[in-house]
């Protein structure tokens, strides 16, 4: 069936996408699908890019992530992205410039560059959550990450600190605590 349908084969539309950037104007992922051969680990984290930085002109990234029970990144800040969170399902303790607010499912949070974050799911039930990145180049940051990041960890912080820093983001301590 053609991708320009509004019934699209998952298989045919992820071939296409997946052979990089095409110039088309849309593309269409069944929900286990996303831009990388195999979901990132993201400290941890099962992460599918839904939409990089090559599909948007470098305009934004967008992910989907899966939040086990105590997972989460370090305190951190970018110099370069504003970001947006959206939580589907499960709870996520977020801290924002020093400030705790837990954030249950539709809950949204947008932080602009520059505030000092970090999430953490302090329960005993995976947690989803979308990321929207503005511009997209945190989308290459991830994928670089994940192939430094031993399966279902974080990377070791003499690989973490500089590629973040490469990045534009400052890493600024442990992740968040009960």
């Amino acid at each position: 069936m053609s991708s320009t349908t509004s019934q699209v084969s998952p298989d045919a539309t992820h071939a296409k996408a997946a052979a990089g950037a095409t110039g088309r104007r849309f593309h269409v992922f069944a929900a286990h699908e996303g831009r990388t051969p195999a979901p990132l680990n993201i400290v941890g984290e099962e992460t599918l890019v839904k939409v990089s930085p090559a599909d948007s002109d470098g305009a934004l990234a967008f992910f989907h992530l899966v939040a086990p029970p105590m997972s989460g990144p370090p305190r951190h800040v970018h110099s370069r992205e504003d970001e947006l969170f959206y939580v589907l399902e499960g709870e996520l303790a977020f801290e924002l410039d020093g400030e705790r607010k837990t954030v249950g499912a539709g809950g949204t949070v947008y932080l602009r560059r520059g505030v000092v974050h970090a999430y953490q799911n302090f329960t005993a039930t995976d947690a989803r959550l979308l990321i929207a990145t503005t511009p997209g180049g945190f989308s290459d940051y991830f994928v670089e990450l994940s192939a430094a990041c031993p399966p279902g960890g974080m990377p070791a912080l003499e690989v973490f600190g500089p590629l973040s820093e490469e990045y534009g983001i400052t890493i600024l301590g442990a992740p968040m605590t009960e």
